[in-house]
């Protein structure tokens, strides 16, 4: 019965560990917007070409065009053997930390602030 329940797990996407994907936070520059995106842990890693005990993977990332603003960010990373961050390059942005993108989160998607007009104490007649 056991072999059975091996079999159906991998079929259902089961038995195959809680950290299959890994969050990232980028903060795009020039439309001033934090992106998130996930990386599959499984499917999205190569070995990196110069350390075979390395894993690599590039991602390209879309602003949401808020603001008629579209910019991509592009970021490369790489994984020691257990699949943990070592390094890290981002072109067009920053890497955020998970508090950080909450905070540019927040500020992004707050209303603009309302400017106040020049109260005009003349009548028009």
């Amino acid at each position: 019965m056991s072999f059975l329940k091996k079999l159906a797990s991998l079929f259902s996407g089961g038995g195959g560990g809680g950290n299959r994907s890994l969050p990232i936070y980028v903060f795009s520059n020039r439309c001033r917007e934090p992106i998130m995106a996930e990386i599959d842990l499984v499917n999205s890693l190569s070995r990196d070409d110069e350390n075979e005990n390395e894993f690599y993977t590039r991602k390209v990332l879309q602003g949401s065009g808020q603001n008629r603003c579209f910019t991509q960010v592009e970021v490369e990373i790489w994984f020691d053997r257990g699949k943990r961050v070592s390094r890290y390059e981002v072109s067009g942005g920053r890497w955020l930390t998970q508090e950080e993108y909450e905070e540019e989160l927040t500020r992004f998607n707050a209303p603009p602030e309302e400017q106040d007009a020049p109260a005009d104490d003349s009548e028009s007649v």
